[in-house]
């Protein structure tokens, strides 16, 4: 694997391909979210954790654009009608969220040993991709029309 990576960012690239692909069919297989099998294939692959993934700049806007496109394709189903007929559920139900996700998301950080203020940083970036995510869950599992789908869409 030290040969292949040495090749620079297009050798890293396709290695996490690769292994995305095989984990995700495997997590397919399982009746697992891809997009949770994915997650944990940067986590492991990235620097923090084996690191033979190591451009980092290249990964970066890689990733900054995959947010941006499953942010678009996420708005592409807004429905503000939707939202309209749903929303004190919806904004309860968002209210609460957010608050449980960042109580859960500060205290944890703090218990890692990080600052208060970094702490604050994590657990508000964790409500934005939380949302996000389960959005993407159930639009791949086709409930976001049911009632829990609606409510947290309109959240």
């Amino acid at each position: 694997m030290e040969a292949l990576l040495a090749h620079g960012p297009f050798a890293e690239f396709a290695l996490l391909l690769i292994i995305s692909a095989v984990v995700g069919a495997i997590a397919v297989s399982l009746r697992q979210p891809m997009l949770i099998s994915y997650i944990v294939v940067g986590i492991l692959l990235g620097p923090a954790v084996f690191g033979p993934v190591n451009a980092a700049d290249p990964i970066h806007l890689l990733a900054e654009i995959g947010v941006a496109v499953l942010l678009f394709v996420v708005g592409l189903k807004l429905d503000l009608a939707h939202i309209r007929n749903i929303g004190p559920v919806a904004l309860a139900t968002g209210l609460g969220q957010l608050t449980f996700t960042i109580i859960f998301g500060f205290a944890l950080t703090l218990l890692m040993g990080k600052s208060a203020m970094e702490a604050i940083y994590i657990a508000v970036a964790l409500t934005f991709s939380s949302t996000i995510i389960i959005v993407k869950l159930l639009s791949d599992k086709q409930e976001l029309d049911s009632l829990h789908g609606r409510m947290q869409w309109a959240s």
